[in-house]
C-alpha cells in the first residue's frame, strides 16, 4: 500500500504511518485523548522533520563510520535481548545485513536531526544566578520531593592468589583443552567445569557479540582464533578461560567459554582483611584520605577513579535514594554517621567473587522539598534542560517562517499546530 503523506515540511514529509503507532497506543489508554495526542504527536513530528530539512541544506554530515556503530550497537541490544544473532534472525525473518539495510537511512537521518539540534543548543549553559531565579519562580507547593538520599564511597579489595593456585588452575584449565582436541565435547566439559554459570548452562557459549563487549585479553583472544579453534588458557581479571571460536562477522564474534578462577585460602581472606583494617586506621587518623585511598587501593574500576563514590547506574548521580540502594550497602551505613568508615566487610563483588570493603558514609539527607543547598546539582540539571527546550523552541520558531509548510485539512483545528501557520507558503489542505 502507497503510505499517505499529511504534512510537509520543505523537502521533507511525515508519513501517516509515522502516527498511526503512537496513536494507536495513546487511544488505548486514553479514549477520550486521541485526537488531542494526535495534533502534539504532529507537532513533534514537524519540529523533527524541520530539524532534518535544516540540516541537510546546511550541508551538516554524517560519517559511514558513525552510522554503522549505531547500528551495530543496536544490533547489538536486540541480540543481548534474544539471545544470539540467529535468534534474531529468526525473529525478523530476515539477516542482519538486511536489517542493517533496512534502518540505515532512519539512522543516518536520526544522527542528523540529532547533530543540528546539538548545533542549537551545544553552547546553552546556565549561571548560578539563572538556577536560582529558575528556582525562586517555583511556587512551594509544586517543589519536587525527594525521598532519602546517601553519597557512600568504597574501596575494595580481593584476596591474592598464590602463584601454586594460578599454576594449578592454568594446568587443569590446559588438561581440559587437551582432552576436548583429542575429541571431547566442549559443551560437556563447560557444563561440567565452568564457573561462569550464566554461560555454562548453554555449554560455555555466549552468543553472537561484539568484540569489544569483552575484556581487552579475551577479546583479542577471540579475535585471534579460526572457526571452531581453541585458544591457549588465557587470564582476564575474571579467572583462566580457554575459548572456542564457533563464527565471525567482522568485529562480531560467537564464541565459547570454560571459566575457572583460582581457588584462594583463607589466609589470603584474613590477609585482604587486615589490609583494609589498617587502611581504614590509616584514614581515621588523618594520614590517608579516603579518597585517596581508594584511587590508590581500590581494585573496583568504576568507583575507584572517583574517589571510590559509588553512582546510581540509571542516572549516574552521586547521591541514591535509599530505596535504590543495594539492601547489603543499605544496612551496612545505615547506623553510621555522616563521616565515618565501616569496618572491612565480606562480600560478593559483580562477577561472584568473594571480596572484602571497607563503606564510607559521605553524606545523608532526610526525605525533603527540593532546596538549593542539598539538590543543587539535580536542580542544575532541570534548569539547563528548560534552558535548552526554551533554545530549541525560539529557533524553530525563527525557522518556521523561512521554510515550506503543508498540513492536511483534519489538522486545521489543532491550536498545537497553530505556530506552524506561520510557514513560508504555509498550506492546510489534502495532500495529492
Amino acid at each position: 500500500d502507497i503510505d499517505e503523506v499529511v504534512a510537509v515540511v520543505g523537502s521533507e514529509y511525515v508519513l501517516r504511518s509515522e502516527l498511526e503507532v503512537q496513536m494507536m497506543q495513546v487511544k488505548e489508554a486514553n479514549p477520550d485523548k486521541g485526537n488531542e495526542a494526535g495534533c502534539w504527536f504532529l507537532d513533534q513530528y514537524l519540529q523533527k522533520k524541520l530539524l532534518l530539512h535544516r540540516a541537510k541544506t546546511d550541508s551538516l554530515k554524517i560519517t559511514n563510520e558513525q552510522i554503522e556503530s549505531e547500528l551495530d550497537r543496536r544490533i547489538q541490544y536486540f541480540v543481548s535481548q534474544l539471545g544470539s544473532e540467529e535468534a534474531l534472525e529468526e525473529y525478523y525473518k530476515k539477516s542482519i545485513v538486511e536489517m542493517k539495510n533496512d534502518f540505515r537511512e532512519q539512522i543516518k537521518e536520526q544522527l542528523l536531526i540529532e547533530q543540528q539540534q546539538q548545533k542549537i543548543v551545544g553552547n546553552v549553559d546556565v549561571t548560578p544566578k539563572d538556577i536560582k531565579e529558575f528556582y525562586d519562580k517555583i511556587p512551594a507547593d509544586s517543589l519536587p520531593y525527594y525521598s532519602a538520599e546517601m553519597e557512600i564511597g568504597e574501596i575494595v579489595m580481593l584476596p591474592k592468589v598464590s602463584k601454586q593456585e594460578r599454576q594449578q588452575t592454568i594446568e587443569r584449565l590446559r588438561e581440559i583443552r587437551k582432552e576436548i582436541l583429542a575429541g571431547a565435547n566442549f559443551s560437556t566439559k563447560a557444563i561440567r567445569y565452568s564457573e561462569d554459570k550464566g554461560s555454562a548452562i548453554n555449554g560455555g557459549c555466549l552468543g553472537m557479540q561484539r568484540a569489544d563487549m569483552y575484556v581487552p585479553e579475551f577479546s583479542a583472544a577471540a579475535l585471534s582464533l579460526k572457526k571452531d579453534s581453541i585458544s591457549e588458557v588465557i587470564e582476564t581479571k575474571y579467572g583462566f578461560h580457554i575459548i572456542k571460536l564457533i563464527s565471525r562477522k567482522g568485529d562480531m564474534v560467537d564464541v565459547c567459554h570454560i571459566l575457572i578462577k583460582p581457588q584462594v585460602n583463607d589466609a589470603a581472606y584474613l590477609t585482604a582483611k587486615k589490609e583494609l583494617d589498617s587502611i581504614r586506621t590509616a584514614i581515621l587518623k588523618d594520614t590517608l584520605t579516603f579518597e585517596t585511598a581508594a584511587y590508590k587501593y581500590s581494585v573496583d574500576e568504576e568507583t575507584k577513579n572517583r574517589g571510590g563514590i559509588i553512582t546510581d547506574p540509571k542516572t549516574n548521580a552521586s547521591r541514591i535514594p535509599v530505596e535504590e540502594l543495594d539492601q547489603s550497602i543499605f544496612f551496612a551505613v545505615d547506623k553510621l554517621k555522616v563521616g565515618e568508615i565501616s569496618e572491612p566487610l565480606p562480600f560478593k563483588t559483580r562477577d561472584g567473587s568473594d571480596a572484602y570493603r571497607l563503606l564510607y558514609l559521605k553524606s545523608k539527607t532526610l526525605p525533603h522539598k527540593a532546596n538549593l543547598k542539598d539538590d543543587y546539582p539535580k536542580i542544575k540539571v532541570i534548569v539547563t534542560e528548560y534552558k535548552k527546550a526554551v533554545t530549541l523552541d525560539n529557533w524553530v520558531k525563527k525557522d518556521i517562517p523561512k521554510t515550506y509548510i503543508h498540513i492536511n485539512d483534519e489538522f486545521s483545528n489543532c491550536p498545537a499546530l497553530k505556530h506552524w501557520e506561520k510557514g513560508q507558503n504555509f498550506v492546510v489542505g489534502q495532500n495529492k
